[in-house]
């Protein structure tokens, strides 16, 4: 990661500054419950501005393969991550506005929320994952070449019912 973990968020915006680097896996506590493993790294890149109103923006970029679950066959499943949030600055958090109110383009956050960060990339990176990862194409053991496969069970109502006939 870079060497500078905290950053004042008002005046990063202010300055238009920018910070990239790589965060480990592993190095994400919230996110360890859903990896199959702990590796891999995850790119991010912070970019202050100010909007045409001159309210404070940290526009987040994240990419990176995280190795998930999946909850079909709880095999790997290396799901591609590219998130880009655009986060604008209020002062504390009862300045928030109400959900309702904020843009679609933006989310309006407390500044003391995005000083750290590596917790403000693992944020995104857990807000950029899907809720039940599984594999693009059907997935599971595949059945050995001796092994019959399975009757559906309607076919078993089917044959039961011809046999009483």
């Amino acid at each position: 990661m870079s060497e500078q973990a905290e950053i004042d968020g008002l005046k990063f915006a202010r300055e238009a500054r920018r910070l990239a680097g790589e965060l480990d896996v592993a190095a994400m506590p919230r996110l360890q419950d859903s990896l199959f493993e702990p590796v891999g790294r995850v790119l991010y890149a912070l970019a202050g501005m100010t909007d045409r109103h001159d309210h404070p923006i940290i526009e987040v970029t994240v990419h990176g393969t995280i190795p998930l679950v999946c909850q079909r066959c709880l095999e790997r499943l290396d799901y591609e991550l590219n998130r880009h949030s655009r986060l604008e600055l209020v002062a504390n958090a009862a300045q928030l506005p109400d959900v309702a109110a904020e843009g679609p383009e933006s989310e309006a956050i407390a500044t003391a929320d995005v000083a750290n960060v590596a917790d403000l990339v693992e944020q995104e990176v857990i807000l950029g994952l899907p809720l039940a990862p599984v594999h693009a194409k059907p997935c599971g053991p595949a059945p050995s070449p001796g092994e019959a496969k399975a009757d559906s069970p309607f076919a078993v109502l089917r044959s039961l019912q011809q046999q009483r006939k």
